[in-house]
C-alpha cells in the first residue's frame, strides 16, 4: 500500500480537477507520463484506449462538454503499491445544448515513481472495485 500515491491523487484532483484547464495543466505538470495510457473501455460502449499524452489531450478536447468539466473525489481506495481507485463526481454542461450533466463513476490510477502511467475509467463503481480486488 502506498500513502504517497493516495496523497499524489488527492493533490492532482485538488490542483487540476476543478477547473476546465485541468487536463492541460496536469499534462504540463510532469505528473503524467508521456506514454500514459487512458482506458475508456469500461466507461463507454466501444470506449477507446488512448496511448500517449498528446493523444490523450486531443481526445479530452474533443469531448462535448466544451471545457466545462469539473471533477472531484468522493472516496479514495489505496489498492496496492501502484494502484489507487477513486470514486469521482463529475459535472459538466453540454457545449451545444447547455444541459447540465452529473456523473458518479470510478477511476483507477496506476502510478510508478510518482508519475501517472495508466488511468482506467469505469462507469460502474462496483466493477472498478471488483477489478481492483476490493469491495466496499
Amino acid at each position: 500500500m502506498s500513502q504517497q500515491n493516495v496523497d499524489l491523487v488527492r493533490r492532482a484532483f485538488a490542483e487540476f480537477g476543478s477547473t476546465p484547464e485541468g487536463p492541460e495543466k496536469a499534462a504540463r505538470s510532469g505528473l503524467i507520463a508521456p506514454d500514459v495510457e487512458i482506458d475508456f473501455s469500461a466507461m463507454y460502449p466501444d470506449g477507446p484506449i488512448i496511448r500517449g499524452l498528446e493523444a490523450s489531450l486531443a481526445y479530452v478536447d474533443s469531448l462535448p462538454w466544451g471545457g466545462s468539466l469539473k471533477v472531484e473525489t468522493e472516496r479514495i481506495f489505496d489498492v496496492d503499491d501502484e494502484r489507487v481507485v477513486v470514486f469521482v463526481r463529475a459535472t459538466a454542461t453540454g457545449a451545444g445544448s447547455g444541459v447540465p450533466v452529473e456523473m458518479r463513476d470510478a477511476h483507477e490510477f496506476t502510478i510508478r515513481d510518482g508519475v501517472f502511467v495508466r488511468w482506467k475509467l469505469y462507469a460502474d463503481r462496483a466493477e472498478a472495485l471488483e477489478a481492483a480486488g476490493l469491495s466496499e
